[in-house]
């Protein structure tokens, strides 16, 4: 059966069409990735911006097409953090229905579990326990299992969108907003902490943009082959947020071709950062799946 599962986040969108069985993807035809910037505002006006959902139907129209030359069986779109947060949501909705493409919003109880089967796809030890950290654009879920079980789940409301709007005004970042930063994430954090220590964590697994876009800059260009799995030591990762913190965004784009994510960057590090220092881990292992897997390997099981 062939697939097309889509990840409509906040900062995001990413289209995954494959081939598989109820067994597992067999084959991966096209893995696309669009930044939008959905959650612009969000945080402020409780709203999607008009420009945001002008460039979610582009994006989407685009990844329609690509969807129609291969013929799939299926298509999900899972939509998170902004459409969970947005007044107008159902204008997203709306698009999705114009195009075809059946927008869902991920129930709370299935984010960790979709997420959790994604960014473990493909791993073989079992033995280990594993901590998930998906950094998205509105939120971050992080969640901790052993083989197929998940041992706890939780999404926090602190994303590189979100946490740049809330606090940051200007790039170099000011040594009052870096801090502002840091103390909040630490505070969202420690909500969550005698929980996520319960189960001692043998690895850390870092998913979406932020992780891998940062291996990209240590590789020498975005490869799938040598991203997925590279380990990111904490010093190098405390080295890449004082280094976004004291460049401008111009800077980020020319020096890291960093795109679209150039101006949050500095806040998605900070929070893998932050979990890294809470949990006295020496570094994570950076994956290139996540939720588009999670949500392919589950219209394949059906």
């Amino acid at each position: 059966m062939k697939v097309a599962a889509l990840d409509l986040g906040t900062n995001t969108f990413l289209c995954l069409i494959v081939e598989g069985t109820k067994d597992g993807i067999t084959k991966v035809y096209k893995d696309l990735a669009t930044t939008v910037r959905l959650g612009q505002g969000v945080d402020k006006t409780g709203e999607f911006h008009p420009d945001a959902l002008d460039r979610a139907r582009a994006c989407l129209t685009e990844f329609k097409k690509e969807i129609d030359l291969y013929k799939v069986d299926r298509i999900l779109a899972m939509a998170t953090s902004a459409a969970r947060d947005a007044k107008n949501g159902q204008e997203l909705f709306k698009i999705g229905e114009d195009l075809g493409i059946p927008i869902e919003i991920i129930p709370g109880e299935d984010e960790a579990r979709i997420t959790y089967q994604g960014a473990t796809a493909g791993l073989q030890n079992d033995e280990k326990t594993s901590l998930i950290i998906d950094v998205g654009g509105g939120s971050t879920e992080l969640i901790s299992g052993r083989g197929k079980q998940i041992l706890f789940g939780e999404s926090l409301n602190i994303g590189g969108v979100r946490l740049t709007e809330k606090f940051i005004s200007s790039q170099p970042v000011s040594a009052s907003e870096q801090k502002a930063v840091e103390d909040y994430i630490r505070q969202q954090i420690q909500s969550i902490l005698p929980e996520l220590q319960r189960n001692k964590i043998d690895q850390v697994i870092a998913v979406a943009g932020t992780p891998t876009s940062l291996v990209a800059i240590e590789v020498g260009g975005y490869d799938e082959k040598k991203v997925d799995g590279f380990f990111l030591a904490k010093d190098r990762l405390a080295y890449w947020v004082h280094e976004f913190a004291a460049t401008t965004v111009e800077e980020k784009k020319q020096k890291y071709q960093l795109g679209g994510r150039a101006d949050i960057i500095f806040a998605g590090a900070s929070i893998l950062l932050a979990v890294l220092d809470a949990l006295k881990l020496p570094g994570m292992i950076v994956s290139t799946k996540g939720v588009r897997y999670g949500v392919a390997l589950e219209m394949l099981k059906k």
